[in-house]
Formats: structure tokens, C-alpha cells, sequence
């Protein structure tokens, strides 16, 4: 895994996130259709301002094959898992052939940990019912906050580091 991760990643790791669907049930809609929609391209645009981090997972040839990433919404222009302005929000993409490979399970563990180092207070994310990785999210602690249609808000508190041992 690397710590930095390019905006092209990003936005082709979000494409993943966006259709996770990988049963050739639906036809993909092309890439630039979905960034049109500003509340999906806003988890990418101007990727790099202060507080969003992200971790990506390569493969032996030194290809994404993974990426988890959080950043803060403002809630005048909130993303799908919204809590609140200080309460970032995560995206976690894997592509389809490495999917139950435990490729997101290392990606959301890392992120948690950099999270937690940075001091934030937890982390939100949006998910559809029907996808299994909220399974994933669950076995992270996420609990969910609330449902709205097919999609439910997950949150993961963090305690504070009392640094004590």
C-alpha cells in the first residue's frame, strides 16, 4: 500500500465505488457521466486540500487495485454519509477481481489508523443495503446511524488516545 494517492485514482477507485454492482446485471454508465453529477465528483475535486487522506492498494506490478479515502463535507454541500462538518466521511473502492481477498479489509483498517493518528473524533460512510460490504464496515465497528431509501449512514467513533498503555 502507498499513503499518497493521485486524483485519477481516486476518481477511477470512486467509478468502482459509485457501480460496485460487478454482475454484468447493469450496464456501467461511462466514467465522465458519473463526475457530472456533482455530489459524486465533489469525493475527488481538488483532491489534496488539507485533511483528506487516503490509502491505496497495489498489486505486484505496482497497479491500484484499491483505494479507501476520507475527506470533510461542509454541510452546505454534504456527501451521501454526511454526519457532520467534523466527522469525515469514506469512500473504499476495490476492483472487482480482488474483492474478497481481504484487499479492503487492510485498506479500511489503515485508514482507521490514520485517522485515529490525525485526532479525528470518527468517520461516516454511505453504503447500499444491499452491498456486502457493509458486512466489512460492521466487523470495523461502523454502526448504522440512520437508513433513507436503499442506502444507510454508518458511523465509526474513535475514542480519544489517553496515552495511556
Amino acid at each position: 500500500m502507498r499513503a499518497r494517492a493521485d486524483q485519477q485514482v481516486l476518481v477511477e477507485m470512486l467509478y468502482e465505488a459509485v457501480y460496485w454492482r460487478d454482475d454484468g446485471a447493469e450496464e456501467r454508465p461511462p466514467l465522465d457521466a458519473m463526475l457530472a453529477d456533482a455530489r459524486n465528483a465533489r469525493y475527488v475535486a481538488e483532491w489534496g486540500r488539507e485533511g483528506d487522506v487516503a490509502v491505496v492498494a497495489l498489486d505486484r506490478q505496482q497497479e491500484p487495485v484499491g483505494a479507501a479515502w476520507y475527506r470533510h463535507f461542509a454541510a452546505a454541500e454534504p456527501g451521501y454519509g454526511f454526519v457532520s462538518e467534523d466527522l469525515p466521511e469514506v469512500s473504499i473502492a476495490v476492483l472487482p477481481e480482488f474483492r474478497g481477498q481481504g484487499v479492503g479489509n487492510l485498506l479500511l483498517g489503515s485508514l482507521i489508523a490514520r485517522a485515529r493518528a490525525a485526532g479525528e473524533r470518527g468517520l461516516s460512510l454511505s453504503v447500499s443495503t444491499e452491498n456486502p460490504a457493509r458486512r466489512l464496515y460492521a466487523r470495523h465497528g461502523f454502526a448504522i446511524q440512520g437508513e433513507e431509501g436503499a442506502s444507510a449512514t454508518m458511523v465509526l467513533m474513535l475514542p480519544e488516545d489517553t496515552g495511556s498503555a
